[in-house]
């Protein structure tokens, strides 16, 4: 069947319509920040100011030990504490003297740090964006993402959830109301974190 030109721009302008629609709510869902590559931007630039092993220690370890909710090089460039002879990065001025003063749990903490953004890493960008708005695991709210291996992603009620581990699977699966509500609340810790902190909060795990 011949089908007249305006009905043809006609179907064709709808489905773009659909499918716009549909992609912008996927991306919502997923947690997508449209500001997300833009401060992106502004990490890689401020990183880029570090010498090149100072750089790749603070891309490895990601985020500051003393507040963990702060990527290293967002509040600036990122200042370089030796604590036993072994470097760690923190995220201003204001973080070092509560680094040094229990060095042995900062130590601890950046190499958790370390080997949990090593893991997140593995999973594709925008599962990285997500997992990291995150941080902990949405039925072990006390665990940090990464620390047990890549995060498990699981489709709750149809909304995302990142778990520490598959042993948490059942649980989030099985009370999807208090797992998505868990999210949120992380993800709000998150967005509410700014960097007028508190120096006295100490290892925030």
């Amino acid at each position: 069947m011949m089908l007249s030109r305006s009905r043809f721009w006609s179907l064709l302008v709808t489905g773009l319509v659909v499918t716009g629609i549909v992609a912008g709510n996927a991306l919502a869902d997923e947690g997508h920040d449209h500001g997300g590559s833009k401060s992106e931007q502004k990490i890689a630039k401020t990183l880029a100011s570090l010498s090149p092993a100072d750089r790749q220690a603070a891309e490895a370890q990601r985020f500051c030990p003393m507040m963990v909710r702060t990527r290293l090089g967002a509040d600036g460039k990122p200042i370089k504490v030796n604590i036993n002879g072994q470097t760690v990065f923190v995220c201003c001025k204001g973080c070092v003297e509560d680094a040094k003063e229990d060095g042995q749990a900062t130590l601890k903490m950046a190499k958790k740090l370390t080997k949990a953004s090593a893991n997140i890493a593995k999973l594709g960008p925008r599962d990285r964006a997500a997992a990291e708005a995150q941080k902990y695991c949405a039925v072990q709210t006390d665990s940090m993402l990464g620390i047990m291996g890549p995060p498990v992603k699981v489709r709750v009620n149809g909304k995302t959830a990142f778990l520490c581990c598959g042993g948490c699977r059942a649980k989030a699966q099985s009370n999807p109301q208090a797992t998505l509500a868990n999210v949120e609340k992380l993800k709000k810790a998150e967005k509410g974190h700014g960097h007028g902190h508190d120096h006295g909060h100490k290892h925030n795990h």
